[in-house]
């Protein structure tokens, strides 16, 4: 049994932990619940001061499966750098050039999450609301296949953040209703103020599940996960915002924002066994 499972920080106010067995070998059945998370991991590049080593130890006490992460820059060193800190099962996907000198990655366990196909950013017409494109990728766990479609809305322009909210959601639930995979989940930072413009999503069906501020100064609900409860039944109804800010750095905000990000990761957990609903 791994011994970093008793590690495991307090991860949310409300939050639920579960100890996870030891890694499955290569094509084993998986007979437990996945972590899918995201974390904009600010500037994510070779910026001085990050702490490689902080952020894949609460990667890990975390108990992650997979996580989405926002803000990665240059050619995505700072994502090859904390795989090789996380070391085996972990593999990681990063994406071509997104907008606005960003892309996106995925970072997930192998012996866990298998990628089908190839990742992808958003193809046009829609692809041209975004001064980010999304970025598309499709896994599988267990008996639970699912397609994930991490973003990174506009925090500046307010009219840009709800063009780019209508399109995502018009192409998200297209894409559950539409396509052969009805398991999609949007994730990643909505960089939601005020009302916000979720209400696009809950419009058609569906809903956040995150309602924790994920900011260090807990005043705003930007990162989140959302899906259509009717078509992701997998989800368990649990979800949490990782608190590195208190529990590593003891509220201070300046050095965590500095050593690791501004940002709060946000998870939820979803079922691998039985027929999957698609």
């Amino acid at each position: 049994m791994l011994l970093l499972m008793a590690a495991a920080v307090m991860i949310a106010r409300q939050s639920w932990q579960w100890s996870a067995p030891p890694p499955l070998s290569p094509g084993a059945a998986l007979d437990r619940p996945i972590r899918i998370a995201t974390w904009n991991l600010r500037e994510f590049s070779q910026r001085r001061g990050v702490d490689i080593v902080a952020i894949a130890r609460i990667v890990r006490a975390s108990q992650f499966d997979l996580l989405a992460i926002q803000e990665v820059q240059q050619q995505g060193q700072a994502v090859q750098r904390l795989r090789r800190q996380l070391n085996e099962p972990w593999r990681h996907l990063i994406s071509p050039p997104a907008g606005d000198n960003e892309r996106f990655a995925f970072l997930y366990r192998s012996d866990v999450i298998e990628p089908l196909g190839e990742a992808r950013l958003m193809e046009d017409p829609p692809a041209r609301t975004f001064a980010r494109v999304p970025y598309i990728g499709s896994f599988r766990a267990g008996e639970f296949d699912f397609t994930l479609i991490v973003v990174h809305l506009s925090y500046s322009d307010r009219a840009r953040r709800a063009r780019e909210a209508e399109a995502l959601a018009r192409y998200a639930h297209a894409l559950a209703e539409g396509g052969s995979e009805r398991d999609v989940i949007v994730l990643g930072d909505f960089n939601e103020q005020g009302r916000g413009n979720l209400h696009y999503f809950e419009q058609l069906g569906w809903m956040r599940l995150n309602l924790q501020p994920t900011n260090l100064g807990s005043t705003e609900v930007y990162d989140n996960l959302l899906l259509n409860r009717r078509h992701s039944a997998e989800w368990l109804g649990r979800v949490g915002v990782v608190l590195f800010d208190e529990t590593d750095f003891a509220n201070d905000d300046k050095r965590a924002s500095a050593e690791v990000s501004d940002h709060r990761p946000v998870w939820a957990d979803f079922a691998t066994v039985g027929p999957d609903d698609d």
